[in-house]
């Protein structure tokens, strides 16, 4: 029983460390990533809102859509990303400072100190992120109960490939991802609304075509998920304006002007019916939001080609992410030891170590030097600590390997050593070990390291490790 008992406490232990390990890990990126993604996602949002309003009288709102997907793939794909283009521009170069500015503070702290900061970061983000995801869920589940007393529509047949619910004052919307319904108020269903029933569903039928149902959760889940990034809020709402745009250009296409009039009618008098909506908030999809600029859109229908409203609105998309190539590049990267370059943040680079290498290496190589006062921080000195603690890289990457018995690859660790010795701003430097975990795991672990004083200036050091074969 003891046994078990020790057992269990040593468990519990080594589950405390990885919890702690983890939330360590997204703390560091969260404080890493949300100054600059706040930055970028505000620039292509400004761009994407400009090319919108430009191209609004020539290209359909289905279209424009495609402005926005750079703001996701921003958040999504790594802040170093870059296109390898040979002459391209590159906007990192011309926002460092402010890509510098927003990355955080430049103070360094003793491990001690500045670990509990990046763990208090992570659980501020999980708190915040579980109450938007709670009030959602709650949302729905008010939606769910309030739709109880609707009645479904039987007794009239409707051209729509969804059941259509009657409710005394809820709609007209699309609810529900799997199972769509639409909700129409009790009042449209009189003999002096027929017409008005009609331009309602419509509408509610394009959003079903277009998968809009799906698309508005997506934008719902994905706001909650980078929540810290505040571009992101106002692009969703942007999107579902032009989601509804688009389905009112379904609604009317291949109408005369008289039923295109009609149509916005119809938006004037759903507006004066004043229903109710009292759920929002759970993604649902209502048919009179947005009411003047879908109004104005109806009465200018000139567009270009579909094949030019295409290739445009996909193009400057394309023009858009790529404009954000080339943020890895903003920031002065670390220069080789011995390059004769010596800048106030000298840097060194080292040649990718291997177990074989650190095993074999003389035990002289494991020593600190000496260093002279005011002396600078020689590259021995950094690789003597960091292979002192080789053993604690091999026990993440061992984590792996009991996933992926031929887990192999390079881990390129970017940090900088102060004076003092303490490491700050680490940092994954395009790592090619494909298990993420593995990596985030010895990029912690290079947080806790200390190095020797130099008091001659701090270094960037770019550090590549190869695990297995």
């Amino acid at each position: 029983m003891a046994n078990v008992a020790i057992d269990a406490l040593g468990l519990a232990g080594e589950v405390e460390r990885l919890m702690s390990l983890s939330l360590t890990s997204l703390g560091q990126a969260l404080v890493g990533r949300v100054g600059p993604l706040n930055l970028w996602t505000a620039l292509l949002f400004a761009g994407a809102l400009g090319v919108d309003r430009l191209l609004a009288r020539r290209a359909r709102a289905s279209w424009r859509i495609a402005l926005y997907a750079p703001i996701l793939l921003r958040v999504l794909v790594p802040l170093d990303w870059t296109l390898p283009l040979a002459g391209a521009p590159r906007v990192g170069a011309i926002l460092a400072p402010l890509l510098a500015a927003a990355g955080g503070s430049s103070v360094a702290l003793p491990p001690a100190e500045h670990e509990p900061w990046y763990v208090i970061a992570a659980v501020l983000y999980i708190a915040v992120a579980a109450v938007l995801a709670a009030r959602a869920i709650s949302a729905r589940m008010r939606l769910a109960r309030a739709l109880d007393s609707a009645r479904p529509v039987t007794d009239r047949h409707f051209e729509v490939a969804c059941p259509i619910l009657e409710h005394e004052h809820l709609g007209p919307m699309v609810v529900g991802i799997f199972t769509p319904q639409i909700v129409v108020p009790q009042k449209l269903f009189a003999p002096e609304n027929e017409r008005l029933l009609g331009c309602v569903l419509r509408h509610e039928a394009a959003h079903l075509r277009r998968f809009d149902t799906w698309l508005s959760t997506a934008m719902h889940v994905f706001t909650i998920v980078a929540w810290p990034i505040l571009p992101a809020w106002f692009a969703a709402r942007r999107v579902h304006h032009l989601m509804e745009l688009a389905c009112d250009e379904m609604a009317v296409a291949g109408c005369d002007a008289a039923a295109r009039r009609h149509y916005g009618h119809a938006l004037l008098d759903v507006a004066e019916l004043r229903f109710g909506h009292p759920s929002i908030g759970a993604a649902e999809l209502h048919f009179g939001s947005t009411l003047r600029a879908r109004i104005e859109a109806l009465a200018s229908p000139r567009h270009w080609p579909l094949g030019a409203q295409a290739l445009v609105s996909s193009g400057l998309a394309l023009v858009l992410f790529v404009a954000c190539g080339g943020s890895g590049n903003s920031a002065p990267g670390p220069l080789a030891a011995g390059s004769g370059v010596d800048p106030p943040g000298y840097g060194y680079e080292f040649a990718t170590e291997t177990v074989d290498k650190v095993t074999s290496a003389p035990a002289s190589s494991l020593q600190w030097p000496s260093l002279e006062q005011g002396e600078r921080l020689a590259p021995e000195a950094i690789e003597a600590v960091v292979r002192g603690h080789f053993g604690a890289t091999l026990s993440c990457y061992e984590v792996g390997r009991r996933a992926n018995p031929t887990l192999s690859g390079i881990v390129t660790v970017r940090f900088v050593i102060k004076e003092d010795g303490y490491v700050r701003k680490v940092s994954d430097d395009g790592s090619t070990l494909p298990d993420q975990g593995v990596i985030r795991c010895i990029v912690a672990d290079f947080e806790k390291r200390h190095f020797p004083e130099s008091h001659g200036g701090d270094v960037t050091v770019v550090y590549p490790i190869r695990l297995g074969s």
